[in-house]
């Protein structure tokens, strides 16, 4: 009977992490006081083996989520590992400190299945989430790597320094996403980035974020228009519309990830310094909505993304034939849910293996199939090919 009461809150508990975040919550009870927003929410969490004050800790995670998601509705999506029916591992999307700014409890009770609750009113910071997502939400979404490729022009005149595209890489970095920096990499030698940038084509921009190693694409177009002059107070003004169209895709897939549009009308005292104000502005809110959908196709796997730790692997000393057996070794190891071949390079072979594994686990795989393993960390694992 405890087991089939056991197995009930699991189900229960899974459809609620992974699909709360995904229908829109009618915020009941929700109060907005200028940047804050006041919510009664709930958590829950078994009291298992770990007892009494790790559930109520547990409880009160779940209750922030809780908290996060009703007053933000679609904003934030908790990832939840589950393991003999107790929360093993519990990763939110943005940090809850700073967020939930004040947690009152109304009450704390317990049921005769063994589930801790917490009831709490809760004052959430809508300004505080800022896109930033942290590094434990880019873990669970595989750390995917951006390269943003946009072309800005300024009437017929395109920029030689893209605003939008630096602000666009600005969001993403602070966001906490790994970025391709094509001006810093080798590979650079040959490549007409400009070209890529003109031609708009996303097979060519595809192929090149490939080049780089990229997962993620975001490109688009950014144009300023519509200018008009104005004399004030004897200085000459100029205004227009500063338009920013970003889209972004998985550079192996084409799968479309989100996509955004935004149109800023500008003031400056040239027609170059409105449109960078323009720009700067749109790309910076654009730039903060791709953020959050692309985490949404990654993580709900719509666009192939598969929730969990995702361990980077090197391989030296390596050939190709044998790291061909070496990845497929892999693909069918338990607990493994996928791999993606980064790169063969001199005889280093680099794969991500997304699994349910810590990076020690993967070291031991390895070990076994004959990698010298030679530095572990939390999310990478290098070694060196044993060929006798």
């Amino acid at each position: 009977m405890k087991t089939n009461q056991g197995k009930k809150f699991l189900s229960l508990f899974v459809f609620f992490v992974f699909f709360a975040a995904l229908v829109p919550h009618k915020s009941y009870a929700a109060e907005s006081q200028g940047d804050l927003i006041t919510v009664e929410a709930e958590g829950f969490a078994p009291i298992g083996s770990g007892g009494k004050n790790n559930a109520r800790e547990a409880a009160r995670r779940s209750a922030y989520r809780d908290a996060l998601e009703k007053a933000l509705g679609a904003t934030v999506h908790g990832i939840t590992e589950m393991k003999n029916y107790e929360v093993v591992k519990d990763k939110v999307f943005s940090q809850t400190q700073g967020i939930v700014k004040n947690f009152d409890i109304i009450r704390e009770w317990e049921d005769d299945d063994g589930i801790f609750y917490i009831s709490a009113i809760c004052k959430v910071s809508f300004a505080a989430l800022d896109g930033v997502l942290g590094p434990a939400v880019l873990d669970a979404l595989g750390n995917p790597r951006v390269m943003v490729l946009i072309d800005e022009r300024i009437g017929d005149v395109q920029s030689f320094l893209s605003t939008t595209e630096s602000e666009v890489l600005r969001v993403f970095e602070k966001a906490g996403y790994y970025l391709v920096d094509p001006g810093q990499s080798e590979l650079l030698k040959g490549i007409d980035l400009d070209a890529a940038r003109r031609s708009n084509d996303p097979e060519k921009m595809r192929e090149l974020a490939r080049t780089f190693r990229a997962d993620v694409l975001i490109f688009g177009k950014a144009y300023a228009s519509a200018f008009t002059r104005q004399r004030i107070n004897g200085v000459n003004m100029y205004g227009g519309r500063s338009t920013v169209q970003l889209r972004a895709v998985l550079s192996n897939s084409a799968q479309m990830l989100g996509s955004d549009t935004l149109e800023e009308k500008f003031v400056g005292l040239t027609q170059e310094d409105g449109a960078i104000k323009g720009f700067r502005t749109a790309a910076s809110i654009s730039g903060k909505s791709l953020v959050h959908k692309i985490a949404y196709s990654l993580v709900s796997g719509s666009a192939g993304g598969i929730p969990g730790r995702t361990i980077n692997v090197k391989v030296m000393d390596i050939d190709f034939r044998a790291s061909r057996a070496l990845k497929d070794f892999l693909d069918g190891a338990d607990g493994v849910t996928g791999t993606y071949q980064r790169a063969y390079r001199d005889k280093t072979l680099e794969i991500d293996v997304t699994c349910e594994k810590t990076a020690e686990d993967i070291a031991v795989l390895l070990s076994d199939h004959g990698v010298d393993i030679e530095d572990i960390t939390s999310a990478t694992v290098e070694g060196r090919w044993n060929q006798e």
